[in-house]
């Protein structure tokens, strides 16, 4: 029988400190399988926000941490982080001519509040329209905006990377910042 090597103590030190990560209360975030192949270490989350009142999720995201104990040359370390945020929007942001740069600016902003330090930034803004037609018409028109990106943390401590994706679900999603936190990782009876 062949047995898995215990994960490394400085990855699994990096995902216990994302039990610390706080979050505005309309989220839901959980794990989920990590991508394979891409580093001998991996973690992931899923993020889901509830539009209130509704069924429909506003926005959704990942939040992956892969972990490489011999470093890689492109990450500039043994970490890199991805994350991925898509949230429903109006057409009018959507359509914005500016909204792609003004989102990159988004993720900034949610990095600098959150406290997190960054290297080898990556990504990209997408923005979507649609409109149904026929017997898709009563789904009326939708437009959403999209931020993939990849960075190394500075440290290993990554409670405020993990923050600032959350607060770039807020950012994103055109809803003001919630003064009301809750821990991001409901931990329950587990400690």
């Amino acid at each position: 029988m062949k047995t898995t090597p215990e994960p490394p103590s400085e990855f699994l030190d990096a995902l216990y400190s994302l039990r610390k990560a706080c979050a505005a209360d309309i989220y839901k975030v959980m794990e989920v399988p990590p991508p394979k192949g891409i580093a001998p270490y991996s973690a992931a989350l899923a993020l889901e926000a509830i539009t209130e009142g509704k069924d429909s999720i506003h926005a959704h995201g990942r939040f992956i941490v892969l972990y490489d104990p011999e470093g890689q040359e492109t990450w500039g370390g043994r970490f890199r982080l991805v994350m991925m945020i898509h949230c429903i929007t109006d057409s009018e942001i959507a359509n914005d001519p500016v909204i792609k740069t003004v989102a990159w600016d988004w993720l900034h902003e949610a990095f600098d509040s959150a406290g997190a330090a960054v290297k080898h930034l990556t990504g990209t803004v997408t923005t979507e329209s649609s409109q149904s037609f026929g017997g898709l018409k009563n789904l009326g028109d939708t437009s959403s905006i999209e931020i993939r990106a990849s960075w190394s943390p500075l440290t290993n401590s990554l409670e405020s990377h993990l923050e600032a994706w959350a607060t770039l679900a807020i950012l994103c999603s055109g809803r003001e910042p919630v003064a009301q936190l809750k821990p991001v990782i409901d931990l329950g009876s587990r400690a």
